[in-house]
């Protein structure tokens, strides 16, 4: 008898019993949670403005490689005005202007040409973090600034006339 009633208590207590968290377990699971977004953000930021500028650094050798197959052909680069004009008619993806107009994006390309001989180029373009990346070329052969030369700012417009803000060239 005495074991019946112990059953049939225990039973009764096992109903009343409700499942579920406790207010401490669920603050834990809350922070942690925090703890790891505190982390992921930062990185994903980091991330995003990684590939914004490997986007703008990529357009500007897209519009290189067009531009040098114009010197191939004319065996100089065209005046400014006449390669803005000529390089948006073979690459239609990007939006090419004049070097005195400021780049405001990855796909705007900012332009200039120089040299006695027009056998130089200056290439702009504005990524989305914000960072101004120039290309410059120099075709001719045997000059010691001959090649491909690449330069970041984030002062001054981003514009192929502004490249004098470039206070360091690497070599591509």
């Amino acid at each position: 008898m005495i074991q019946a009633i112990q059953r049939r208590q225990a039973a009764r207590q096992g109903e009343d019993k409700q499942g579920g968290f406790t207010l401490i377990e669920l603050m834990v699971v809350v922070m942690i949670i925090a703890i790891l977004v505190g982390i992921a953000i930062p990185a994903f930021l980091g991330a995003r403005k990684r590939a914004q500028d490997t986007a703008s650094k990529s357009n500007l050798r897209n519009g290189l490689g067009t531009a040098q197959t114009i010197f191939t052909d004319n065996q100089a680069y065209l005046a400014t005005a006449a390669m803005v004009t000529a390089l948006g008619q073979e690459e239609p993806s990007l939006t090419f202007q004049a070097d005195t107009v400021a780049s405001t994006s990855a796909k705007q390309i900012s332009l200039a040409t120089s040299g006695s001989t027009l056998d130089t180029i200056i290439l702009a373009s504005k990524s989305g973090s914000g960072k101004c990346f120039f290309l410059r070329h120099v075709a001719t052969a045997g000059q010691a600034t001959s090649g491909s030369y690449m330069g970041t700012t984030t002062t001054g417009a981003c514009a192929a006339d502004q490249s004098a803000w470039v206070s360091h060239w690497a070599c591509l």
